[in-house]
């Protein structure tokens, strides 16, 4: 007599090849999916916001007259660890949305660029709303706002402001002389004694030349503000 599927099945049940699941695991298995999936998409929307947070902080690099050395300044501040954690959290997304059958039903390249899509435009609203501002001011800093010195970008609290050069003080008490001149970019408008800069340019004879200086707010130790 020929054997059907059915009687496959049975086998491999005795021989225990295949296990019965009781609804209830099933379900938390589901669930965990579930949960797992819109924990990874809220980590993403809030990646993508300090992503959108850091670029309003440094656009200025890029479109603010700096030439090369705001390029320079851009791609070094860039905060890589951030991206790298966004790509991530998001091939992890893929991973289990795979898991559901929405995956196969459509051509999954066009699900992937929704959900991308989707991530990426609350991501850029939770950065304009006041609550996102809050969390991306008081946390930027650990992805480098704009808020280190390297060899083309300089950042710290004015000391000293004369005609012809800007003093700061760096976050870890080095003093800087900032060199300035007619073709020097202000387009946040000019420094005060008390305010926090970051000024783009290059280094000579132990000094900072500056092409650009970009103004911020301070409010307090942990957050910032463009003015």
């Amino acid at each position: 007599m020929k054997k059907t599927v059915a009687d496959t099945i049975k086998n491999k049940i005795k021989k225990g090849e295949i296990t019965m699941r009781s609804k209830l695991s099933i379900w938390l298995e589901n669930l965990g999916i579930d949960s797992g999936i819109i924990s990874i998409m809220i980590l993403l929307i809030i990646s993508a916001g300090f992503l959108f947070y850091w670029n309003n902080n440094n656009n200025d690099l890029l479109f603010g007259g700096y030439g090369r050395y705001g390029f320079l300044s851009y791609i070094q501040l860039f905060p890589y660890l951030l991206l790298f954690i966004f790509i991530s959290l998001f091939m992890l997304l893929v991973f289990l949305f795979r898991k559901f059958d929405l995956s196969y039903k459509k051509p999954f390249l066009v699900i992937l660029t929704a959900l991308f899509l989707f991530v990426m435009f609350f991501g850029w609203f939770s950065a304009r709303q006041n609550f996102g501002k809050r969390l991306y001011q008081q946390n930027g800093r650990m992805f480098g706002a704009g808020m280190k010195n390297n060899q083309n970008s300089v950042f710290g609290k004015v000391i000293l402001v004369e005609k012809n050069f800007i003093t700061i003080e760096t976050n870890d008490t080095l003093k800087i002389k900032i060199i300035t001149n007619k073709d020097t970019h202000f387009p946040f408008g000019f420094p005060e004694v008390g305010d926090t800069i970051r000024s783009t340019g290059n280094w000579k004879n132990g000094n900072f030349e500056a092409v650009g200086i970009r103004v911020f707010l301070e409010w307090g130790t942990d957050t910032i503000h463009v003015r």
